[in-house]
């Protein structure tokens, strides 16, 4: 039997099973119309089948490791070994947004597991979990009868989805934990006697990145006069409790309420709304006529006022919200966008679906168009996607992996200055000097946002602390064409201390695209 589906207003569910039809008299003319697709079919089209293409497009990523998640294994390597949750031994400084995601990791070193190997395990796993939780999330916006389940296929398809689940983040773990939340959160307010065990889906999602709160917040918003029912309450409170509890402890351990990376990353609103616009028009150019017929959904969801749409549909609107305001981010694919994603093909799913079932054959023959030839569309902008992942690899097998090799060679440790700080902190354990601040609590409170912390105080306070290295990345390869900023404030110092204190001791030319990571090392005093 399938499960009930619930088409549900702001205060009361409405059930979408149709009433038994009556029995036909002996004499009835035989219905010759096709039956709806049986549920094993549903099983092996809408979600078997999705997986296997998952599983494919993960195998066709996991060759990379981003480089930030390096700056997580870092963080955990030193709690498993004794040092505490900290980045340089001695410095307390949270330039990690991951907690969960960090202690998993910290466990694994423990147990003698490469996090790396692990990483891309668990975030496989999460993947797949959250392929299964959309599968059963679409069932419940319309049930299953002749066409499969499409979010899946639209989720199995994002090289986005499919490329974070390996790439050594926490993020489809995240959106594991949103997505089973929510689903946790539907079955029971079909129940409003069971334990609310959504709270604590949600709490884990918490601590694995800061901004849970707006996932949980738009599902109970839409709640109505449910929100102060008893079931709900407990929910926010288990939520409140383990967050807050992890709030008191930072701030105990940290001494801050909100992680470094916070100040870091921002401090110029109007740049970050800017960047984050470009980001997120980026993902509609690539995601093409789906964005559209997620509208088409979302406007399906006002009309019948489905509350589990309507959360998809508003999520998905606030996590827009949340990646302008931030800026985006610079890793490739949309990392901030996978999240996002499941909701938003949800409410294509459930658009398509729900014209699908008119069986009306203009209809059937525009969605089957559409079906194609979205199909076509996203095997392109998969191809696409994978020869960008698979190019990020090389160019960080060049840049920071001919870094950490040459330090190896020269086996000279020291601080490094160093704004892409993961590989090369995680590979040489050297102390690390952050340009950007995501670990030095001085740079990340500076004016100015990502990339821009700069001026008179950051040009001190760099050559008060006197690095033994300074990594300067330049566009031409030349060691005197600095990329960005935070690295030309440091090589164009008014005060000259660059040029007095320093010495280009190594350079590493980057293909044929120009760029290039030049070695300063500190002078020998005299």
């Amino acid at each position: 039997m399938l499960e009930d589906a619930p088409v549900v207003a702001p205060l009361r569910l409405i059930p979408a099973t149709e009433p038994a039809a009556a029995p036909a008299p002996p004499d009835a003319p035989v219905d010759q119309r096709p039956l709806p697709l049986k549920r094993p079919v549903h099983i092996a089209l809408g979600l078997v089948a999705p997986a296997a293409l998952l599983v494919l497009n993960m195998v066709r990523a996991a060759p990379l490791t981003i480089d930030d998640s390096y700056i997580s294994f870092r963080y955990a390597r030193n709690l498993a070994h004794g040092l505490g949750l900290v980045y340089n031994a001695g410095e307390r400084i949270e330039g990690y947004t991951n907690f969960l995601w960090t202690l998993l990791m910290a466990a694994a070193i423990k147990l003698g597991l490469d996090p790396v190997v692990t990483a891309k395990l668990l975030g496989g796993a999460a993947a797949l979990g959250a392929l299964v939780v959309v599968w059963r999330l679409s069932e419940r916006l319309l049930p299953f009868r002749w066409a499969p389940a499409m979010a899946t296929w639209l989720l199995a398809s994002s090289m986005g989805f499919a490329g974070y689940a390996v790439l050594g983040l926490e993020t489809l773990l995240f959106t594991f934990l949103l997505l089973l939340g929510l689903w946790l959160l539907a079955r029971e307010l079909d129940a409003p006697e069971r334990f609310p065990l959504s709270g604590i889906a949600y709490a884990l999602a918490g601590l694995t990145r800061p901004e849970a709160p707006l996932f949980l917040g738009m599902a109970m918003l839409l709640l109505g006069k449910r929100m102060l029912a008893r079931q709900n309450l407990i929910r926010a409170a288990i939520f409140a409790g383990v967050v807050g509890a992890h709030l008191l402890w930072r701030h105990s351990y940290y001494g801050a309420w909100l992680p470094n990376t916070f100040s870091a990353k921002t401090g110029d609103l109007h740049d970050q709304s800017i960047r984050g616009v470009e980001y997120v028009l980026g993902w509609v150019d690539k995601a093409g006529a789906v964005f559209w017929f997620a509208l088409l959904g979302a406007t399906l969801a006002v009309a019948k006022r489905n509350w589990l749409a309507l959360t998809a549909g508003a999520t998905a609107l606030a996590t827009v919200i949340y990646v302008i305001v931030v800026g985006g981010d610079w890793m490739p694919v949309f990392r901030f966008l996978v999240p996002f994603e499941p909701f938003a093909f949800l409410l294509v799913d459930y658009g398509l679906r729900s014209a699908f079932e008119s069986r009306s054959r203009a209809v059937l023959v525009a969605l089957t168009l559409f079906c194609v030839g979205t199909g076509l569309a996203r095997e392109r902008v998969d191809r696409e996607q994978t020869l960008e992942i698979l190019s990020t690899k090389h160019d960080w097998d060049q840049a920071a992996g001919s870094l950490v090799s040459w330090f190896e060679q020269t086996n000279r440790p020291g601080t490094v200055a160093i704004g892409d700080i993961g590989y090369v902190g995680w590979a040489t354990d050297y102390p690390v000097l952050d340009i950007l601040g995501l670990v030095d609590p001085v740079i990340a409170r500076l004016p100015g946002g990502m990339f821009v912390k700069q001026g008179p105080q950051y040009l001190d306070y760099f050559f008060t602390r006197m690095p033994e290295y300074f990594i300067l990345i330049s566009s031409m390869g030349d060691c005197d064409h600095p990329f960005h900023p935070a690295i030309a404030a440091v090589y164009r110092d008014p005060q000259g201390r660059l040029k007095a204190n320093y010495q280009v001791v190594q350079r590493l030319p980057l293909g044929t695209g120009g760029l290039g990571w030049c070695v300063y090392a500190r002078k020998e005093q005299p």
